[in-house]
């Protein structure tokens, strides 16, 4: 289980928050989804996800897609109209009964780090090693994963241990409701609703917030809403019960609406409030909060444009309440189908003393090689500011992703 610090910290909850970011910040771990399938048309993610607001586990349209519209066609592939066995779990190599969805993902990591002063260094990480699974009976669901990690993803442990520990990111009880079960109302260890759960998890926008999808997840109950152009959830937060003691658990809310006005367009706002009596950063009392503007537009099919932007607000007794903000822009080119272009920059400020935000850009190559597969190329450079001084470092990562 994890064992928060226990030994004093400094005041400035954001300059420790932004420090700890920039030490975990080339080890992504988790694929989630891919908010530029905009481009194809899908504004909302029930019908390819299990988990309303996008990420993990496909539904059997989802399999079907991920087939017909991620991977690139070869020769006379390109007239194919049905996904056939190869969109199927295990490539169909048994039958699943239609009240069970299963999945899984295995992610591989070569990084290297080459920090501005130093020596760089390289190294393998198994990124991702989860299986997912859902049941259904009528309405009513349960869902939930069970993965391995050799280092990492320590709120998600479920053994003990500095390395090689069972991990589960999610696990929920759900019920569908409504006429055409537009709701789900669900409760367990769920992906905080915020912002575009996009797959570069590592973002500041994700990690300062503290909405990304490796292992920030926490306990609560979660009620969603979808329906052709709108989508909305938002979830009150008991905590994350795989902590301890319970001081570091937050509580509070955290939601987010988004409107499509058009096929391939969609704005969104989020918000988000939590308090712990001591935070795993502080090791002080801490009341956070992060509102913000969300967008996604595709003015043609090769190109989609997504951006974010959220206000940063952290409040301790006894100290001056500390505003910033944080964000990004991204924008991604399918040249030819299964093939991405992909730059990205992002911005932090998280260090009241500084005027200059950190700012990092990102440029990655991504290619749906095969059916359940894909490799990614990311070089990422960022410039890091800090209430002393300013550091750069780039790192350069390549991936390689298999769901079965």
């Amino acid at each position: 289980m994890v064992q928060p610090r226990m030994k004093p910290q400094l005041r400035f909850a954001p300059i420790i928050a932004a420090a700890f970011l920039l030490a975990i910040t080339f080890f992504p771990k988790e694929a989630s989804a891919y908010a530029w399938m905009i481009r194809h048309g899908y504004t909302g993610c029930t019908s390819c996800h299990a988990d309303p607001s996008g990420g993990a586990l496909l539904t059997r349209y989802g399999r079907a897609q991920s087939e017909l519209l991620l991977r690139t066609r070869y020769g006379s592939e390109r007239k194919v109209q049905e996904p056939g066995s190869m969109g199927d779990f295990l490539f169909g190599a048994f039958n699943v009964p239609d009240s069970l969805l299963l999945g899984g993902d295995v992610r591989n990591l070569l990084l290297n780090v080459i920090p501005q002063n130093g020596p760089s260094m390289t190294k393998f990480i198994v990124m991702q090693a989860d299986a997912q699974a859902e049941f259904r009976v009528d309405r009513f669901r349960v869902n939930g994963s069970l993965g391995y990690a050799h280092d990492g993803a320590l709120a998600a442990s479920i053994t003990s241990g500095p390395h090689d520990r069972l991990i589960s990111r999610t696990f929920w009880a759900g019920v569908d409701l409504g006429s055409d079960n537009q709701f789900l109302l669900r409760a367990g260890r769920m992906n905080l609703p915020f912002g575009i759960r996009s797959i570069e998890h590592t973002l500041w926008a994700r990690t300062s917030t503290r909405t990304d999808a490796n292992a920030s997840q926490q306990y609560g109950v979660a009620l969603a809403y979808g329906i052709e152009n709108f989508r909305a959830e938002v979830m009150a937060i008991a905590g994350n019960f795989q902590a301890r003691p319970d001081a570091f658990r937050e509580r509070g809310y955290s939601g987010y609406a988004e409107y499509a006005p058009t096929l391939h367009s969609a704005v969104g706002v989020s918000s988000l409030v939590a308090h712990a009596d001591r935070d795993i950063y502080s090791n002080a009392e801490l009341l956070r909060q992060s509102h913000g503007l969300f967008a996604r537009y595709s003015p043609v099919m090769q190109v989609v444009l997504s951006a974010e932007a959220d206000a940063l607000v952290q409040s301790q007794p006894s100290s001056p309440t500390l505003v910033g903000h944080t964000g990004y822009v991204q924008g991604d080119y399918e040249f030819i189908q299964g093939v991405h272009l992909i730059g990205t920059g992002e911005w932090l400020q998280a260090a009241p003393t500084r005027a200059d935000p950190s700012v990092g850009l990102w440029g990655s190559v991504a290619w749906f090689f095969a059916p359940h597969a894909d490799v990614r190329l990311d070089t990422i450079w960022r410039s890091a500011a800090t209430s002393a001084a300013r550091s750069q470092s780039t790192a350069l990562l390549a991936q390689f992703h298999l769901f079965l």
